[in-house]
C-alpha cells in the first residue's frame, strides 16, 4: 500500500508544537480523505440541526423530533455489524462513495419534498432511515481505512486529526445550518440543497485517493457468518474486550450530560438560551483543543495511562461542573469536560486501530461505533433519574462513578495494564 509521504516527515523534536497535529498531512492518501471528511462532517451536522428543526415546524411536536432522531439510530444499530463486515470484504473508498451517495440523495430527496409539494413527518422519517444507513456503513470504513492508508506509528496521530474534524464538524454545522434556515431565500429547503452539494464535493477528494484500499479479509463467507467471526475474535481477545467496554461506560454515565444542558442553562444556572449556546459552544471548543493535542502525541509511550488519566479527567470534571455554584466555573469545567472526553476517545480509537487483526479490523470499529446508536438508549432513564433527583445530583453521581470504573480498569485489569 503506498502511505508515501509528499516530503520525508520531520522529526516531531524540530517541529513546532503547534504543527505537530497537521504533520501526518504529508501523506497524500490521508490528506484525501481527512479532506473530504472536512465537509461530510459539516453536512451530517448540519443535516441533524435541519431535521431536528423541520420536524418541530411541521408538527410543533417534541415528540417528533424523537422520532426522527430515532429513524436515524435505528439503521446504525440494525446495520452497524454489517457495515462492519463491508469494510473488511470491499474496496473501502467505494464503500465511502457508497455512503457518501445514499446521504447525498437523502438529502436532494428532503430538498425537493421541501421546494415542491411539502413533506411531511412520516416522510421526514423514512428518508432519515436512508440517511442512518449511510452513517451506519461510514464510519467502520473510514476509520479502519485510516490504519491501512497511514504508518503504523502516525496512526494515533491521524485518528486524533480526524477526531478534530468532527469537533469542529459538531461547533460549524448546527451554526451554519441554524444561520441559513433563518435566510429567507435559502431556508429550510435551500439548506438541504447546500447540504447535498457538501456531500457531493466529498466525492472529488474520495476520488483522488491513490491507494483504494484493498480488501483485508479475503475469505469469502456469508455476511451473518462473517459478523459472528467478528464477534467472536473480539470475546476471545480480551484487550478489545476491555477497550469496547471502555467505549461503551462513558455512553451511560458521561455523555448524557449533553442532553441535559438545557436543564442546566434554564433550571440551574439561570442563562437561557444564550447561556445555553455558550455552554455548548465551550464543549465543542474543548473537545477540538483535546483532539489536537492528541493528535500532536502521536510518538508518545504509555498510550493506556494517558486514556486512564483522561477518562477519570472526565467524570471528574464532569462531576464538578455539576455541582458548580456559578456559571463561570461550570464553563471552566465544561470546557475540560470537552477536552478530555475527545482525548480520551481518540486513545480508544488508536488502541483499537492498533490492536486489531487487521482483518478484523473493520467489524471490530462496527463494534465500537454502535456505540452512536446505544447512546441515546441511556436518555429515557437518566431523564427519570433527573426529574426524580435533580440534573446534579444525577450528572455529579455519574461523573464520579464514571472516573472510578476507569481508575479500577486502569489499575487492574491484566489486559489493559498490558497496553502501558
Amino acid at each position: 500500500m503506498s502511505v508515501e509521504p509528499l516530503a520525508s516527515p520531520t522529526v516531531a523534536e524540530s517541529v513546532a508544537p503547534w504543527k505537530r497535529p497537521f504533520q501526518v498531512l504529508e501523506f497524500t492518501d490521508f490528506r484525501h480523505l481527512w479532506l473530504s471528511g472536512l465537509p461530510g462532517i459539516a453536512a451530517m451536522q448540519m443535516g441533524v440541526t435541519a431535521r431536528g428543526y423541520l420536524a418541530y415546524d411541521i408538527s410543533g411536536s417534541a415528540v417528533a423530533v424523537g422520532v426522527v432522531s430515532l429513524a436515524i439510530a435505528i439503521p446504525m444499530l440494525v446495520l452497524g455489524l454489517f457495515g462492519g463486515v463491508a469494510a473488511d470484504r470491499f474496496v473501502k473508498r467505494n464503500v465511502l462513495l457508497f455512503t457518501q451517495g445514499l446521504q447525498l440523495i437523502a438529502a436532494v430527496i428532503n430538498a425537493i419534498l421541501v421546494l415542491t409539494i411539502g413533506i411531511e413527518i412520516w416522510q421526514l422519517a423514512l428518508v432519515s432511515i436512508l440517511t442512518g444507513t449511510g452513517m451506519a456503513f461510514n464510519m467502520p470504513a473510514r476509520q479502519s481505512y485510516i490504519a491501512q492508508i497511514v504508518p503504523r506509528e502516525r496512526v494515533m496521530s491521524a485518528i486524533a486529526l480526524h477526531m478534530a474534524a468532527i469537533n469542529l464538524g459538531r461547533i460549524v454545522g448546527p451554526a451554519l445550518a441554524g444561520v441559513l434556515i433563518a435566510i429567507p431565500f435559502i431556508g429550510i429547503g435551500g439548506t438541504f440543497i447546500i447540504i447535498a452539494v457538501l456531500f457531493l464535493t466529498v466525492f472529488v477528494n474520495l476520488l483522488r485517493i491513490h491507494n483504494p484500499g484493498p480488501p483485508e479479509a479475503q475469505a469469502r463467507m456469508s455476511p451473518l457468518r462473517a459478523i459472528g467471526d467478528g464477534l467472536n475474535y473480539a470475546r476471545r481477545t480480551p484487550v478489545v474486550v476491555i477497550l469496547l467496554s471502555l467505549a461503551f461506560i462513558p455512553m451511560f454515565l458521561g455523555n448524557p450530560y449533553q442532553h441535559l444542558m438545557p436543564v442546566f442553562a434554564k433550571d440551574v444556572f439561570g442563562v437561557g438560551s444564550v447561556g445555553l449556546g455558550v455552554l455548548m459552544a465551550a464543549s465543542g471548543v474543548g473537545a477540538l483543543i483535546g483532539s489536537l493535542a492528541i493528535a500532536a502525541l502521536s510518538g508518545m509511550e504509555r498510550r493506556g495511562v494517558l486514556q486512564m488519566t483522561l477518562g477519570m479527567i472526565f467524570g471528574g470534571a464532569l462531576a464538578i461542573f455539576a455541582l458548580s455554584p456559578n456559571f463561570i466555573v461550570a464553563l471552566i469545567f465544561i470546557l475540560l469536560v470537552g477536552a478530555a472526553s475527545a482525548g480520551y476517545q481518540a486513545l480508544n480509537n488508536t488502541l483499537v486501530a492498533h490492536t486489531a487483526d487487521p482483518a478484523y479490523r473493520g467489524r471490530v470499529m462496527s463494534l465500537f461505533h454502535l456505540t452512536n446508536g446505544v447512546g441515546p438508549l441511556a436518555i429515557l432513564p437518566i431523564g427519570f433519574l433527573t426529574d426524580a433527583f435533580g440534573a446534579p445530583v444525577v450528572i455529579a453521581t455519574g461523573g464520579v462513578m464514571l472516573l472510578l470504573l476507569i481508575f479500577s480498569v486502569g489499575t487492574f485489569h491484566p489486559a489493559y495494564k498490558r497496553l502501558g
